[in-house]
């Protein structure tokens, strides 16, 4: 009973000892998980130091079961050479671990090296240990060899498929067990190699046990042997299962994409026949599956495409991938643009065909060139805009034109259309007017849509100057013929800003700063629709740009002072009145008129806080007149934006009042046109200005859209003939037949009536023969500072007395 509990505890002891090698040999495979990791030989040093000391205690276990006398008096003597051949013997096993785990050396030649290792560590330990009480045993000695080559290659067949696939696969109850039968393994092989060399009838009664038996440990191994045997199948059947699985898994993914593909896939074999294709193909194409497949380029892309789709194939059977944009005819005729991509395809190493992978790009291509579109043409008129213009111009500079003209055009009048009528008829009438210039230039220029009512010509062929004034010229006839739009036929006429390359400005900006300032001067001459930009012009400084710049230092400079032209009764020649004029007296420029300011105050706004200096002034003036004797109204022309602004009222009502000016001594001069926009808004303010005791007067009466019902609504009490009537008394009956009936038809509401533009005697004696109140005009004075006209003031007095 005492020798079996000591094998029992041996054995016990030798397995643990056996399973602890392994547990620590496979947990290295499980840490590397795959990983082509290599340790480096200091790494080694300590695990190997481990497993020889794990190494010694069992053969050590082993010889104290054979005999205890032996033990004490071989083992410790034995030891340290033991301990050194034992290291140098497990680090080379280390190694061959490692390289097994990396693939470096076959799992076949490293289970044999190990086994040679194993084997010759036992019978040499063995034989150095207990010699000289060896017998050999052939037979038993050659089992034992068996079954160390038996469990040693199994081993790193499990270490090598291990490394192979995730640790995350296994429990750690299959590792334990694994190490266990490892550990049954690996000890039994200790024990058989002292089986086969020990006598038991000579050396300890333990080991007698089982030599009666003869076989049993050697078929008890072979049990051991067959589980693990088992145990790489088993890692080998869960690793194919695995890899299956993955292939599965890959075959899904490339299925769904192939098959869910938002573009279509043709798959070509190296004949550049469709071997394979998605749904979307058939969409895209018209045509089914089964008629796709078997068809080669030609089939389905056009013959300006087909070169460039085969020179992309065969690209890819060398291994480029290539992509390029084209168009692709669909089976019910209609033509596509599409994205193309092709592929090569790889099998074992070698290209076996090409995917080409086709997206419908028809919109995208569409949206892009609406985008473009838009980028350089005016929405409103579909004309080229700005941006497109410039290029124009460089391409055509670029091209070596060496004469070329830049024309300006803006339409005028176009404000009236706007606020009389709605922008709506000003948006067609600027379509229009771009038609019947398109269609004038024909191919001999080139026509933008610059902003607003303005558009810009490039002539880029020119001889002479002559050739831009016969294209300004035909522009200007066009333009006669009224547009009918809504109802309403409508006349436009545009002035023409000219300026030539080279010898203007050889860019495009400056071009046209001195397009527009020939067309801003020219806005100014009377009968004149073209001007050609010179240096003269440039010397009067009349710039737009130049001119809002300095507009607003004026302003804060108080460069601006009143002119003031009488009024005078035809029945008393005294006066009875003065209409202030504004005048710019520029620093460097001296005098500039207001036809060059007040449209561009008008424009940018700065008309508001200029009409109000303009009313302070007229207010300090008609104070300092009434402190001096004299008494009369002082008439103040109003702008239509400047008395369409929310706080005019407020202001002249703040101002009449800071200046204690008696507000029926101010006359509020506005146009038709002003009146006739927004009527209930005019007639709102109107009313409002009344009660405030201001009169109001129309100015420029007979030119515009004139209501007789509005003037009778409106609170105004004189109108004012426009002076183009009176300058044409003398050579045209017609003006003295609407003279008449503008002065019966004020006569008849209680108006009072102003003849402006009195310039000769004839012209003042018919008015006074039609019995006209009140006239003004140069026949009488110019509009004058205010000391100058205090003069006249004194010597009309004196002549009264």
């Amino acid at each position: 009973m005492t020798g079996f509990l000591v094998i029992s505890i041996n054995l016990i002891m030798s397995i643990l000892l056996s399973a602890g090698c392994s547990y620590l040999a496979l947990k290295e495979a499980f840490k590397r998980n795959g990983q082509k990791q290599v340790l480096s030989k200091r790494e080694l040093f300590l695990p190997s130091f481990i497993y020889t000391i794990f190494y010694c205690l069992l053969h050590a276990s082993v010889t104290l079961m054979v005999s205890y006398e032996i033990f004490i008096q071989r083992f410790f003597y034995f030891a340290p050479i033991f301990l050194v051949i034992c290291f140098f013997s497990i680090y080379l096993s280390l190694r061959l671990f490692q390289d097994v785990n990396t693939d470096k050396v076959n799992f076949i030649m490293g289970g044999f090296i190990f086994s040679l290792i194993m084997m010759a560590g036992n019978f040499a330990t063995y034989v150095g240990l207990i010699y000289p009480y060896v017998a050999f045993k052939p037979m038993y000695i050659c089992l034992t060899i068996l079954m160390t080559l038996g469990v040693t290659f199994p081993f790193f067949r499990m270490l090598l498929q291990l490394n192979n696939q995730e640790s995350s696969s296994y429990t750690s109850k299959q590792h334990a067990f694994w190490s266990i039968v490892m550990g049954l393994g690996f000890s039994g092989i200790t024990y058989l190699t002292a089986y086969s060399l020990l006598s038991p009838e000579k050396y300890g009664s333990y080991l007698s046990l089982v030599e009666n038996n003869h076989l049993i440990p050697f078929i008890i191994e072979m049990a051991i042997l067959l589980i693990l045997w088992f145990i790489p199948d088993h890692l080998a059947n869960d690793l194919h299962k695995k890899q299956m699985k993955e292939i599965y898994e890959k075959e899904q993914e490339y299925k769904s994409l192939y098959e869910n593909n938002l573009s279509a896939i043709f798959t070509y074999n190296r004949d550049a026949i469709i071997v394979e294709a998605n749904e979307r193909a058939a969409d895209m194409t018209g045509y089914s599956i089964k008629e796709i497949v078997g068809k080669g380029f030609r089939t389905y892309v056009m013959d300006k495409d087909l070169e460039q789709i085969q020179s992309a194939f065969q690209a890819s059977l060398i291994g480029k991938a290539s992509k390029f944009e084209m168009e692709f005819p669909h089976r019910k005729g209609h033509i596509m643009s599409i994205q193309v991509i092709v592929v090569p395809i790889y099998l074992d190493g070698e290209v076996t065909g090409a995917h080409v992978l086709a997206t419908d790009i028809t919109e995208a291509i569409r949206d892009k060139k609406q985008i473009q579109y838009l980028a350089f043409h005016d929405e409103l008129t579909g004309l080229p805009n700005r941006r497109y213009f410039n290029e124009e111009f460089e391409k055509k500079v670029q091209q070596g034109h060496d004469q070329m003209a830049i024309l300006l055009l803006d339409l005028n009048r176009f404000k009236i259309v706007n606020d009389t009528l709605g922008h709506g008829y000003g948006d067609e009438l600027i379509s229009r007017v771009g038609k019947r210039c398109v269609k004038v230039l024909g191919a001999k220029g080139f026509i933008a849509r610059m902003s607003g009512d303005e558009f810009i010509i490039l002539l880029p062929s020119i001889d002479n100057r002559g050739d831009v004034h016969k294209m300004a010229a035909a522009i200007h006839e066009s333009l006669k013929t009224p547009f009918d739009i809504g109802g309403h036929e409508i006349m436009t006429s545009t002035s023409i800003g000219i300026s030539l390359y080279p010898q203007d400005g050889r860019d495009l900006s400056t071009l046209l700063k001195k397009a527009d300032i020939a067309m801003y001067t020219m806005k100014k001459s009377e009968g004149a629709y073209q001007l050609l930009f010179s240096d003269q012009l440039e010397e009067k400084g009349i710039n737009p740009i130049e001119l809002e710049e300095n507009l607003r230092k004026a302003l804060v400079h108080e460069e601006f002072e009143l002119y003031y032209q009488p009024q005078l009764s035809l029945t008393t020649n005294l006066i009875v009145g003065v209409e202030a004029l504004i005048r710019w007296n520029h620093p460097a420029k001296g005098l500039i008129s207001p036809a060059d300011f007040i449209p561009l105050a008008e424009e940018t706004g700065l008309i508001i806080p200029l009409g109000e200096r303009i009313l302070i002034e007229a207010c300090k003036q008609l104070k300092k007149w009434i402190q001096e004797g004299y008494e009369f109204k002082v008439s103040i022309n109003v702008s239509s934006r400047q008395f369409h602004d929310a706080t005019f009222v407020e202001m002249v009502r703040n101002v009449i009042r800071t200046y204690e000016v008696h507000p029926s001594l101010i006359e509020l001069e506005v146009t038709e046109s002003t009146t006739m926009h927004h009527v209930e808004e005019a007639l709102a303010k109107l009313n409002a200005l009344r009660e405030i005791g201001v009169s109001i007067a129309i100015d420029d009466f007979g030119i515009e859209y004139s209501s007789l019902s509005y003037l009778q609504k409106f609170s105004i009490q004189t109108l004012k003939i426009d002076r183009s009537f009176i300058m044409g008394l003398d050579d045209n009956e017609s003006n003295k037949a609407i003279v008449s009936a503008i002065h019966a038809m004020a006569k008849h509401l209680k108006l009072a009536i102003v003849a402006e533009g009195v310039e000769t005697e004839s012209q003042l004696e018919w008015l006074k023969e039609l019995q006209c109140e009140y006239a003004q005009g140069y026949y009488f004075s110019r509009p004058v500072p205010a000391e100058e006209l205090s003069e006249f003031m004194l010597e009309q007095k004196g002549a009264a007395v």
